[in-house]
């Protein structure tokens, strides 16, 4: 009886003891695209070509400022004429403002979705590479791990990798 219980307990730690040989890494793939000299030229370019456009949503941001602190400080003396037309110069220039950053957002959102497409399939050939070399039998992204020891973490070496490449 204790033989077939110690056969039964060996045949259940199996595969428990093959896991435990298996090499295992961690990455942040998000992290490790971000720090690529590829990602940080591509939105300092994009940062570039956008600064006229943030300009004027500060210049925007400000003028609405003025009116409404214009608004509350001299509202009480104004005609209502004035105060309609200052009504109305904040409200376009709030409507202005609110398409400008609408354009701007969907031109990040844009360049971000191209970006990852690009840059996609680049990741995966750096990550298999890097678990290559390392003998590694599984690489598990790091937003679904809770705790991963930081020399399990690979993010390093994929990034090195993805800037090698070209």
């Amino acid at each position: 009886m204790k033989t077939m219980k110690a056969l039964i307990f060996l045949a259940l730690m199996l595969p428990l003891a093959g896991m435990a040989q298996d090499k295992i890494a961690v990455i942040d793939p998000m992290q490790a695209l971000i720090e690529t000299d590829e990602v940080k030229a591509r939105n300092a370019r994009l940062e570039s070509s956008l600064e006229t456009e943030s300009r004027r949503l500060r210049t925007l941001r400000e003028d609405i400022g003025k009116i409404e602190e214009r608004l509350q400080r001299d509202g009480m003396t104004m005609s209502r004429q004035e105060r309609e037309n200052l009504t109305d110069q904040r409200e376009a220039k709030g409507l202005e403002f609110q398409t400008l950053q609408q354009s701007l957002q969907r031109r990040v959102n844009n360049d971000r979705q191209e970006l990852l497409e690009s840059m996609e399939p680049k990741l995966l050939q750096a990550i298999e590479a890097v678990a290559k070399d390392k003998g590694l039998d599984m690489v598990i992204s790091a937003q679904a791990m809770v705790y991963v020891k930081p020399e399990l973490d690979i993010t390093r070496e994929v990034t090195q990798r993805l800037n090698r490449m070209k």
